[in-house]
């Protein structure tokens, strides 16, 4: 697995310190300042990485670093992170980090503790998380989350998933009325398809197609041939249906789209 290292600007191997073990900490917030979409996606970045490394057999502690945030702010921000199919950090010191994902603007990591001095004045690898903006969002004060301005009407939040992923990670995301429809078309979309193949026998997943997606995972952290394929697949009816089936599971995976949630459903 490779990361562009923010630190550095170059391309760098991930390396644990311990064989087998990854020990990841996310960085976000800012002191006097709640958090926002921004700390979100970095955690959504850190659940990629989580997600890639165990499909390649690699175990993987995460936790959370905030400055002087609050046990309720931090709570919310958790809560949220669920509602997106994030693995719940852990909000403690978990220990010197071999990788750090940091938000957008957050404290930099010197000024959150000195666990890494060890690691010379840089400090471990670190993947930048690019800003998130919404205008169409109301900005309101108090907001009790990051997520809470969305209308029950609107989106479900994994759209707000396949949004953010539809933009690479150190790149700003902008997420509007009209990209969190469209995700949550294509949510349907596929899961559609998911469930329609299911009824179906199955067959292996299509493998080379399965190693090209999972290459763009290891490769920085890059869903982007994922979201081609299962693109591609769901236009392609000529395909063998139990092949298509296993396909988006696989990848789904480390997308965590819950593409299969409709399968066994039917409408009355």
């Amino acid at each position: 697995m490779r990361i562009t290292d923010a630190r550095t600007g170059r391309g760098t191997e991930i390396r644990p310190r311990r064989a087998g073990l990854l020990r990841v900490r996310t960085l976000a917030g800012r002191p006097g300042r709640p958090f926002d979409l921004s700390d979100l996606r970095a955690l959504l970045v850190t659940d990629l990485l989580l997600r890639t490394a165990e499909i390649r057999h690699l175990q993987v502690t995460t936790s959370l670093g905030h400055p002087a945030s609050t046990p309720q702010e931090v709570k919310l921000l958790q809560r949220d992170a669920g509602l997106l199919g994030i693995h719940p950090p852990a909000d403690e010191d978990a220990g010197p980090a071999d990788l750090e994902v940091r938000a957008h603007r957050a404290e930099p990591a010197e000024r959150l503790d000195t666990a890494e001095q060890t690691q010379g004045a840089g400090g471990p690898p670190c993947i930048e998380v690019g800003p998130v903006t919404a205008p169409f969002l109301p900005v309101e004060a108090g907001l009790p989350s990051p997520l809470a301005a969305l209308s029950p009407a609107g989106p479900e939040p994994l759209a707000v998933r396949l949004a953010l992923l539809g933009t690479p990670h150190h790149a700003p995301a902008g997420l509007t009325a009209e990209s969190l429809a469209e995700a949550q078309a294509t949510l349907h979309r596929w899961r559609r398809v998911v469930a329609e193949a299911a009824r179906t026998v199955s067959r292996p997943p299509f493998a080379d197609a399965v190693g090209r997606a999972f290459d763009g995972f290891a490769d920085d952290l890059d869903p982007a041939p994922a979201l081609r394929l299962l693109d591609e697949l769901s236009t392609r009816p000529e395909l063998p249906t139990g092949a298509v089936f296993e396909t988006f599971v696989r990848v789904d995976q480390v997308l965590a789209l819950e593409l299969s949630r409709d399968v066994g459903w039917s409408p009355r």
